[in-house]
């Protein structure tokens, strides 16, 4: 994404891509979650309102709605009424996080079957690093 600061101090996203394997909700998630844990985006920035950043990339309000209540639900985004969606610092709850994220997958048409093997992979990997083998 690119930054253009406002002079309302939001952040503006430009040149938001999504891959052709996730929904674009998914894609902002995702997006919204890397760069705060990369402090591009950083704790109490504002964040565009679902208008903007809806009509910015072409999209509905409602598909932005969407990704910003599963980043508040995560613990990465704050709503201020009449005031706007804020950044939070540091990370959400852990298992909140994991279930958006597997929410995300479902939500961009992952099956059941294909989560639970990019599941044993990451075990897997992990089993093989500690050189045990178990799961």
């Amino acid at each position: 994404m690119c930054y253009n600061q406002n002079t309302d101090n939001t952040v503006r996203r430009n040149n938001m891509r999504t891959d052709g394997k996730r929904s674009v909700c998914a894609g902002i998630v995702e997006r919204v979650k890397r760069e705060i844990a990369l402090g591009i985006i950083t704790e109490g920035e504002r964040l565009p309102s679902c208008r903007e950043l809806a009509m910015e990339m072409g999209i509905n309000p409602n598909t932005v709605q969407r990704a910003y209540a599963a980043l508040e639900e995560a613990g990465f985004l704050v709503t201020v009424p009449k005031k706007g969606v804020y950044a939070r610092g540091g990370r959400g709850d852990p298992e909140l996080e994991a279930k958006s994220t597997l929410a995300s997958l479902r939500a961009a048409g992952f099956s059941r079957p294909e989560i639970e093997a990019f599941l044993d992979e990451i075990y897997a990997e992990d089993s093989h690093d500690r050189g045990d083998g178990a799961l």
